[in-house]
């Protein structure tokens, strides 16, 4: 399946992938960042577009039944064509409102995004890397990984809103952790912590990059922070 077939399929329906979809994703970032985009801006519009309903809505709706049958039609048109000024505006509206969201967006929510999108088939994946693979992906940021008790699970690289990135997942014994090697010349917002009803994060500014953790249990971060800080090493 080439780029542009993934990429209709995922304009189509981006939230029930085939197998085959899900494959492609975790080969190409470029794909993996598509698919988070149309996700993001269709939680926008969604949110948008369903205003809350005013509570005197009903009994303007029963007063309007009785009065005249030609007021009613005229009042009838101008809401129709409130409306349809109201849909527009509101699309409009959600367009410029995600442009605005990604041109400002924050280092925690890209990498919350990031976790959301990968968390469908990382959860199945329980063997551990070889030391030699993860660390040919990290020399492309000067660093390396020594000798540690916590498995690495994964280990792609991604995109942070143009900035080619590191994402890996290290199984500890209270769970999975996501850590992210970001270059420190990136377009994000930094932000040290981080989270919202799921996950928390942290990051690290370093002097060669930034390390970015996240996890949905407090003691997983704590602990694989220090782990993280003793085993990854960079270059001076």
């Amino acid at each position: 399946m080439d780029e542009l077939e993934v990429r209709r399929r995922l304009l189509t329906d981006p939230y029930h992938l085939t197998p085959e979809q899900l494959q492609q994703l975790q080969q190409d970032p470029d794909s993996q960042q598509f698919h988070q985009d149309v996700l993001e801006l269709d939680q926008h519009i969604k949110q948008l577009l369903s205003p809350p309903v005013p509570k005197t809505l009903e009994n303007t709706l029963l007063m309007q039944q009785n009065k005249h049958k030609q007021q009613q039609q005229k009042r009838f048109y101008q809401n129709l064509i409130a409306l349809a000024a109201s849909v527009a505006f509101l699309a409009g509206f959600a367009l410029n409102w995600s442009f605005f969201l990604y041109g400002s967006q924050s280092l925690g929510e890209n990498s919350l995004a990031h976790v959301y999108h990968e968390e469908p088939y990382i959860q199945h994946m329980t063997t551990a890397l070889s030391l030699s693979d993860v660390n040919a992906k990290l020399a492309e940021f000067d660093a390396s990984l020594v000798e540690s008790s916590h498995a690495v699970v994964y280990a792609n690289f991604c995109n942070f809103r143009g900035t080619r990135s590191l994402h890996l997942v290290v199984e500890t014994e209270q769970g999975l952790m996501t850590v992210f090697v970001v270059p420190k010349e990136n377009s994000l917002d930094y932000e040290a912590e981080f989270h919202d009803d799921k996950y928390q994060g942290r990051s690290i500014n370093s002097h060669k990059a930034i390390l970015v953790m996240v996890s949905d249990k407090a003691e997983v971060l704590q602990q694989g922070e220090q782990q993280l800080l003793q085993n990854l090493q960079f270059k001076a």
